[in-house]
């Protein structure tokens, strides 16, 4: 199983990638139709930017936003057999910048899938902490349509999260993810109210 170290802090793992891939489709649910927006933050080893284009249509743009260069190399070399052409499908526009700046230039978005952490409470850059906080969950917000939905993928229990939804206007969920039937990982989602 291929691991990405951050000096001795494995940020990405392919042991991971069934959550990450259950993560995904939890987009279907939040998606507008066929031209639907979803902005995926973290490409990793592909496997949510695969699961959000088995569940939109053929007209949908997803943004994927990855910091590191060298995650997007491996995935176009090394280690594309994981994620097979996720990155030249033409739904995809690959940005290589910081997820939270994204977030804040984005309108309209169906649905804002965050996968950069381990969770809300553990984040590889000092700097994502800032999109689990109140001005941050305001930005996503912002960059929703109503109705949509930001999720955030976590590899640990973050339940005062839910709280953190909630005090941003969203009406907070979580969603369990097991693996041979344990708890591997949550989605902590946060909806919008509908128009």
């Amino acid at each position: 199983h291929p691991e990405l170290l951050l000096g001795q802090v494995a940020i990405l793992s392919s042991t991971a990638l069934g959550t990450e891939r259950a993560f995904a489709e939890l987009a279907a649910e939040f998606v507008g139709g066929p031209t639907s927006r979803v902005l995926v933050g973290g490409l990793g080893f592909g496997a949510t930017l695969a699961g959000v284009l088995a569940v939109t249509g053929g007209g949908a743009e997803v943004i994927v936003v990855e910091k590191l260069a060298t995650v997007i190399e491996l995935l176009r070399g090394d280690l594309a057999s994981l994620a097979p052409g996720v990155l030249d499908d033409p739904r995809v526009r690959l940005v290589q910048d910081d997820v939270a700046d994204v977030i804040s230039r984005e309108r309209a978005l169906d649905a804002i899938l965050l996968d950069v952490d381990n969770g809300p409470g553990w984040a590889s850059f000092r700097t994502n902490a800032r999109l689990y906080a109140p001005d941050g969950l305001r930005r996503a917000r912002e960059a929703l349509r109503p109705g949509g939905a930001l999720a955030v993928w976590s590899g640990y229990p973050a339940e005062p999260f839910t709280g953190a939804l909630r005090r941003a206007g969203f009406t907070p969920t979580v969603v369990p993810f097991k693996e041979r039937g344990v708890v591997r990982a949550r989605a902590y989602v946060g909806k919008t109210p509908a128009a």
